[in-house]
């Protein structure tokens, strides 16, 4: 199994504007469960039983956050040692996946275990399920890092989406438990394609969606890095030891040397795909067995929710999703998404909230986001 699991908390979320928002964006938010998607997240790390740390990195402005969600979710879990086993990196800008992996490998590896380092990457606003799968899926992913491997997680598609890259299947491996079809070698990956093409690698059958998760030894990805984006690993040489504070509630935050601060005004914004995986000739994928969906738009989100919440009054009204601070009223409409936050108002036709981006862009540009 994975020594630690690393979990990056560093996105806006824009897509779910205007409840995700620079202040407190999609990893805060919750869906009705009790958790938010950082804290599933983090329930999900624990739940691997790992030696090492869950090492969150997040922006600065959100350390506060993070910090409170971790706090929340040990108390209701019961699990103070939750507190212990967790530590905040807090990122003086963001810069994409890639420099945020190499900052923690390099502090992971800074503190000289016996065993190697190997880490679990997971976003921290993705839906996972159920957790038994996912274990599995992580027991055989972290055995395959062991092998010297860069690991994918390839989700098998559900619908032939354009709004994710994809991973073409390349040579199956075996495996250790003989089972056939779980993990294979990448032979390529693909960007978020047209309809067209995306129904065809649908069909072909060879192709899966990105999922974004990886499993790592820590030396492995660093000198997978040296190789292929020489400047990031160059940039991250040195910043092996941190300023570790203990907040106040007993959760470990890593305050911004000068060595770190100075590494993240050298390196370019740059995807773990971009950097390695595309060009290492050791990326392999495991096949997933559990849910996975990245929740990306209101129309994603919305299937998660039945009815209508007590605020709203749909009349001769069908299909719509309602999420507001006040109450609606909604007379002879379909399909609709109403999302009122934050003193903002969303209203989308269901199947084209993938525009909130580009709307959002404009309310940015006449100040009024």
């Amino acid at each position: 199994m994975c020594t630690d699991v690393l979990i990056l908390a560093g996105g806006s979320g824009e897509r779910l504007w205007p409840v995700s928002d620079a202040k407190k964006p999609k990893q805060f938010m919750s869906l009705g469960d009790g958790d938010s998607f950082l804290q599933s997240a983090i329930r999900k790390a624990f739940s691997l039983g790992i030696s090492g740390n869950i090492c969150i990195v997040t922006r600065k402005d959100w350390t506060d956050l993070v910090v409170q969600d971790v706090l929340d979710l040990s108390e209701r879990m019961k699990e103070p040692s939750l507190l212990a086993k967790t530590l905040v990196m807090s990122e003086p800008r963001g810069r994409n996946t890639a420099p945020a992996i190499a900052w923690t490998a390099r502090y992971l590896l800074s503190l000289k275990r016996s065993e190697p380092v190997n880490i679990l990457m997971m976003a921290s606003d993705h839906i996972i399920k159920p957790a038994d799968a996912f274990i599995s899926d992580a027991e055989l992913a972290s055995s395959l890092a062991n092998e010297g491997n860069l690991v994918t997680f390839s989700i098998p598609p559900a619908s032939p989406a354009t709004g994710y890259g994809y991973i073409k299947a390349g040579a199956q491996i075996s495996v250790a438990d003989g089972s056939s079809g779980r993990a294979f070698k990448v032979d390529s990956f693909k960007e978020k394609p047209d309809a067209a093409t995306a129904r065809a690698w649908v069909e072909d059958g060879h192709y899966f969606w990105n999922s974004g998760l990886y499993a790592f030894r820590a030396d492995f990805f660093l000198s997978e890095l040296a190789e292929y984006s020489p400047e990031i690993a160059k940039a991250f040489e040195n910043t092996g030891n941190g300023s570790i504070v203990e907040h106040a509630s007993g959760v470990g935050v890593m305050t911004v040397s000068p060595g770190i601060a100075e590494a993240y005004e050298q390196t370019p914004a740059v995807s773990i795909d971009y950097a390695v995986s595309e060009k290492s000739k050791k990326t392999v994928s495991v096949r997933a067995s559990f849910l996975w969906d990245d929740v990306g738009t209101w129309d994603s989100l919305a299937a998660y929710f039945d009815g209508y919440p007590e605020n709203a009054a749909p009349v001769d009204t069908r299909n719509c999703f309602v999420q507001s601070d006040i109450p609606v009223a909604l007379c002879g409409v379909d399909d609709l998404v109403v999302v009122i936050k934050n003193g903002k108002a969303l209203v989308a036709r269901r199947g084209e909230t993938n525009l909130v981006k580009d709307a959002l862009s404009i309310l940015k540009q006449k100040g009024l986001a």
